[in-house]
């Protein structure tokens, strides 16, 4: 999900907050080439066949009249879907979570269900045959077990129904009120590269889904207090004790508040938890709703960030919606962040939020959910929280690798503006502002990524510079290049993820390298030869049996194209 800390430094002076999506429903204007109606309407004449002279002026049109003419035309958003449905998942979390945690004799028939549990383990095997022999009290369990599946089955269909009505219901104001044309973009199999970090999300989730399941033990009530009441015989004695009752008891709804409170939000963290067959099924569903209302969409061959960038950067979609910042280092053009009051100050964040209405539209009008920051890519220069001046993409990705992202951790005590700082000292330092400026190419004696990987290992915490220094011990040197592979696949997954073309109806690497087959612009390969300057990256790039072991593998065209159809 990009670098955390990073949207609420860029945003607030980069981009345009509350700006108000409807403000595109006339669409925009575009150079196109000019429609086969003139033709059509040449052709009209009164005779069958026209008259020569007719035709010998149409013949000889000037050449003004057939070039590029401005139209009018929809505008073309891609949303990353993902991010509406992490939301709904989480904030629809309490959903799932057994009720009866939330009520004094709710928690007691749990702790009994427990306590029954534990004794039919503990009990020898002559008493269970004994319960076997009473059919009517297996009957009763049974019919206590059924009704409580029952129950969480319900719950389940409630939760998937919730989340996929968060997603469709922004996908369709996008549609109406803004009159656009809405590509929704999902996120296909996890990379080779991000497989240790999604692991570790979905070990929170379930951390977060064991507290909220688990069942929480009787306080200790005040009861030497209310005995002391009853055996005490002064009046002060007597009020002594009710005082200290009253407080035992204050402590006890304060504590079970704060119980049901963290509770709540342990249900929220985990979401579906690790359920992964709820998961499918509710994407299923979704998929299901869109072809029911003949919606497209893409499905990505993996990460939805690199699809969402190709669409961008090919100009498929004028503007992506999405809460990620690892877009920004993707370099796409035209960014809505925070559509709906996600978060930070926007006014839909402050109207109509809260647990309780969570995702209703009717809490909001839609004026609010079509409420977003917009970011240009032009207009990072211009962010007063963290100076990105001059950055490019190439140095983008780098400063994103360095300070830890999903593809790669970052070393520890190394944060955003340490690598900001080293990231602009490798590529435009001392000299290399003034060759910049004047338009030449700068000779470096050392590659940009090796002196960005050694500033790191000198920069980071003490106790990592423990195990990384010095830079000449041969004993530490494989740290180093564990850290150096994660590093540069991580920079290589942002420059070149794997894509679905759908023209060509194939995937195909972004920005190939490899054999010079995909078009590529003059910018980023001017960026590129700055980064293949060192030799490890060169090769990761430049040889497709490596690079496809970190952005992933592609398949086959059918398999491809029914990937893309969900």
């Amino acid at each position: 999900m990009g670098i955390n800390g990073l949207l609420p430094r860029i945003l607030p002076s980069a981009g345009r907050e509350n700006y108000d999506l409807r403000a595109l429903s006339d669409g925009l204007i575009t150079l196109t080439s000019p429609s086969s109606t003139s033709a059509h309407h040449n052709n009209h004449d009164d005779g069958a066949g026209g008259d020569a002279d007719s035709q010998s002026t149409n013949n000889s049109e000037p050449a003004a009249k057939k070039r590029k003419r401005w139209t009018r035309r929809k505008v073309r958003i891609a949303v990353d879907v993902n991010g509406w449905i992490a939301r709904a998942a989480h904030g629809y979390g309490g959903s799932l979570m057994d009720e009866r945690h939330l009520s004094y004799h709710g928690r007691a028939e749990l702790r009994n269900e427990q306590h029954l549990q534990q004794q039919q383990h503990q009990q020898p095997e002559e008493d269970k045959e004994e319960e076997q022999e009473n059919p009517a009290a297996t009957n009763n369990n049974n019919n206590n077990n059924n009704e409580q599946i029952q129950i969480q089955n319900k719950q389940r269909v409630e939760y998937i129904s919730k989340c996929i009505s968060f997603v469709l219901q922004r996908i369709e104001f996008l549609r109406n009120e803004c009159c656009a044309l809405v590509l929704p973009v999902l996120d296909g199999t996890t990379p080779p590269c991000k497989r240790g970090a999604v692991r570790e999300r979905s070990n929170r989730r379930k951390r977060a889904m064991e507290q909220r399941d688990e069942v929480a033990q009787s306080p200790p009530r005040p009861a030497a207090a209310a005995a002391a009441a009853e055996t005490t015989t002064t009046a002060m004695e007597a009020n002594n004790a009710n005082n200290t009752e009253q407080e035992g008891e204050d402590d006890e709804a304060a504590r079970t508040e704060a119980e049901v409170l963290r509770r709540i939000s342990a249900s929220k963290r985990a979401g579906t938890g690790k359920d992964y067959s709820m998961r499918r099924e509710l994407l299923g569903e979704l998929l299901k709703e869109f072809r029911k209302r003949s919606w497209p969409f893409v499905v990505a061959p993996y990460e939805a960030d690199g699809q969402l960038a190709y669409l961008a950067n090919t100009g498929a979609v004028d503007l992506v919606v999405t809460e990620d910042s690892d877009l920004i280092a993707l370099g796409v053009p035209t960014l809505i962040y925070r559509l709906g009051g996600w978060n930070g100050s926007n006014a839909a964040n402050r109207s109509g939020g809260g647990s309780n209405n969570f995702g209703s539209v009717q809490s909001t009008s839609s004026g609010n959910h079509l409420r977003g920051t917009m970011l240009h890519r032009r207009d990072l220069g211009s962010s007063h929280g963290i100076n990105l001046l001059d950055f490019s993409d190439a140095m983008l990705a780098t400063m994103f690798v360095a300070a830890g992202c999903d593809y790669c951790d970052s070393l520890k005590g190394i944060g955003i503006v340490t690598a900001r700082n080293i990231v602009k000292r490798a590529f435009h330092g001392g000299e290399a502002d003034e060759v910049a400026m004047c338009g030449s190419s700068l000779i470096r004696e050392e590659p940009v990524l090796k002196v960005i990987l050694n500033e790191l290992f000198r920069s980071c915490h003490r106790d990592a510079r423990e195990q990384v220094l010095p830079l000449d011990d041969p004993e530490k040197e494989e740290v180093r290049l564990a850290y150096e592979r994660s590093f540069l696949a991580a920079i290589a997954m942002f420059r070149h993820p794997l894509v679905y073309d759908p023209v060509s109806g194939v995937h195909m690497i972004a920005n190939d390298v490899c054999d010079g087959s995909t078009p590529v612009s003059i910018s980023f390969r001017r960026d590129e030869r700055i980064l293949m300057q060192y030799g490890p990256y060169r090769d990761l790039v430049t040889r497709k049996e490596m690079l496809y072991k970190v952005i992933g593998a592609p398949f086959a065209p059918d398999t491809a194209k029914g990937i893309a159809e969900g």
